[in-house]
């Protein structure tokens, strides 16, 4: 009765402070209503979650547990991207990864996971025996997060520009995240979840339509929530017509109307320019984005000095070797090895040669993702006994005995006086990287328009990448690596438990620790840094330590389960260990998709 009580009280305060605050006269009342919008959702989740907890509490029907949580994540879909854009700080914590985390910067504390999908592993598939005594306190907790947005909220932050913004990326979140199955992995509600986004979206929408017809964005979202809603499963929807046909063009149509009311948000750093039409815009993403500072963008002075100092063996300790030893532009920039070759004769490196074309879209470099920027990496690998063993320092005093180089460092680095120097090697390198942009394949071509550039069995493969393989759901799109839009800010490892060997008698788990060499927390031993897939038809051999020779090798050990279909998976595999009982055919038709993720062509060689 003491819990009751104290839950009664709880929602009486809560409705408290969702009562409608007075206008604010320096917000339009567009952005007024949207702030109403949210406060009036916000009770509404509150009050599905409190629900949800009654029939917990009350061990209802299974069914009724069940479907009480899906109404509470439909109200929680209709107030996320207001959530998400005002509150990111919150967002782990009420719809986070079942798992725990640490970043290792700045702590190296285990945060234990909570929210919606912790809470979901609970009562899906089935109601676990002791889910009526753990998920009440995870209910609580979940509430008080809903409370304290409530709380804070300040409704000076209710501005168009900015509520505009919030949807635009939205749209971007439900494209990349939510009809993979992301946030809904057991569960697999994310198509109705989906339709609930763009639902809350469309009601804010609306607010900025005044003409007595329907704006193009409002029946390009109508259009897109009815396509959510037809009667498929999650295995068979369409997500590539989805996006291709409805999300894109509702995207671009908000962004129209976001220009006709002036209403575009202030230039600022980003991987994707607010102004972009689209997702898969590729014109429009920004590879300098991730470097230290604006001073270290790269020019086309850098990137042709780079290139220059790329190839040359200069900076490698004994003359024979260069950053094009183990990243050759004609193999994607990979060596095609399994593990790379190391200074010291007959020996190999620790792993495999990751390719550099998009690293520029990589908040963290190398597998065990230990350097921030691009210059750091190019640090540590000149620096590395095993893999230059060289000095920066050493070299600049060499290359300013060289004229071509004095000169080509002048146009460069004409503002400063120490032109031939460590950093500046680094930073022209760097430069040279970020130049390395593929988003020009036949995919892309696909999203641009272009409805002839793949075929039928490339279309299967992509919605099996994105449904039932669960690839998308680590490799996001548009980059397809670890680094997961809207934000673009993380960048994603994974317990895979690969072994040390592609034999299948006595596999043993692959010794590397990945990243616990870095900070010895114990759940990312053996966690390395998702890479991107596109080229991926170029670079083979695969995974860290390039046991794989073929694409055919890498999905049969996803499609198993990773290492726990192998017998040897850690205690921290994040893969799901369950199978994915993939078909021939569709193992065929998801390789078929990979290969058009293939280009090499376009260097970005100019930056605004």
């Amino acid at each position: 009765m003491k819990t009751y009580l104290n839950l009664v009280s709880f929602f009486i305060v809560i409705a408290g402070v969702y009562q409608l605050r007075p206008p604010v006269k320096n917000i339009s009342p567009a952005a007024q209503a949207a702030e109403t919008y949210f406060q009036r959702q916000l009770l509404a989740l509150d009050s599905s979650l409190g629900i949800l907890q009654g029939a917990i509490r009350h061990r209802q029907p299974v069914v009724n547990i069940q479907n009480a949580f899906r109404r509470s994540r439909l109200a929680y879909k209709k107030t996320e991207f207001l959530l998400e854009y005002y509150y990111p700080h919150l967002i782990r914590q009420i719809n986070g990864p079942a798992l725990p985390f640490a970043d290792g910067e700045n702590s190296r504390e285990e945060l234990p996971p909570e929210g919606f999908q912790v809470i979901e592993e609970q009562l899906f598939p089935s109601v676990r025996a002791d889910a009526y005594h753990t998920v009440l306190p995870m209910l609580d907790r979940l509430r008080q997060h809903i409370f304290s947005v409530a709380k804070q909220q300040d409704e000076y932050g209710f501005q168009d520009t900015y509520v505009f913004d919030a949807m635009r990326l939205e749209i971007y979140r439900v494209i990349a995240l939510g009809i993979s199955g992301y946030d809904s992995p057991i569960a697999q509600h994310s198509l109705p979840e989906a339709a609930a986004a763009l639902a809350g979206v469309r009601s804010v929408c609306k607010l900025y339509t005044t003409s007595a017809l329907p704006d193009s964005s409002l029946i390009a979202c109508n259009q897109a929530i009815r396509y959510l809603c037809q009667p498929t499963s999650f295995l068979t929807f369409d997500r590539l017509t989805f996006i291709a046909r409805y999300a894109n063009p509702l995207s671009a149509a908000l962004l129209s109307l976001q220009q006709r009311n002036s209403l575009m948000i202030a230039p600022e750093r980003r991987v994707l320019r607010p102004d972009a039409p689209h997702l898969f815009a590729s014109a429009y993403y920004d590879p300098n984005v991730y470097s230290p500072n604006k001073a270290a963008d790269a020019t086309p002075e850098k990137i042709v000095l780079g290139a220059r100092l790329f190839s040359d063996v200069v900076l490698s300790g004994n003359g024979q070797r260069s950053c094009a030893s183990c990243h050759q532009p004609q193999q994607a920039f990979t060596d095609g090895l399994p593990k790379s070759l190391s200074m010291e004769t007959g020996v190999t490196l620790a792993r495999n040669a990751p390719t550099l074309w998009n690293a520029a879209f990589q908040p963290k470099q190398f597998y065990d993702s230990r350097a921030v920027f691009m210059e750091r990496q190019v640090f540590d690998v000149v620096h590395n006994r095993n893999e230059m063993n060289g000095s920066l320092e050493t070299a600049a005093r060499r290359i300013q005995q060289d004229s071509m180089y004095v000169s080509l460092f002048r146009l460069a680095f004409r503002d400063d006086k120490d032109m031939i120097c460590a950093d500046n090697i680094a930073n022209a390198l760097a430069a040279y990287m970020r130049s390395l942009v593929s988003l020009y394949a036949r995919f892309d071509r696909y999203m641009a328009g272009v409805t002839t550039a793949m075929s039928a069995m490339e279309k299967k493969g992509f919605n099996l990448f994105m449904g039932k393989a669960k690839c998308g759901t680590c490799h996001f799109v548009p980059f397809f690596n670890g680094v997961a839009p809207p934000y673009f800010s993380e960048a994603e490892s994974e317990v895979l438990g690969v072994p040390a060997t592609a034999s299948k008698y006595a596999p043993q788990l692959d010794p590397d620790p990945g990243k616990y060499a870095l900070y010895q927390i114990p759940i990312q031993r053996f966690a390395f840094k998702t890479p991107t897939l596109r080229n991926i038809a170029l670079t083979a051999p695969y995974m860290h330590n390039g046991i794989y020779n073929s694409l055919e090798e890498v999905i049969d050990f996803y499609d198993n389960g990773g290492g726990a279909g192998l017998d040897i998976a850690p205690d921290n595999q994040t893969l799901p260990a369950e199978k994915l009982h993939l078909s021939d055919p569709e193992k065929k038709a998801l390789v078929a998709f990979m290969h058009t993720l293939t280009d090499t062509s376009h260097t970005l060689l100019l930056y605004k």
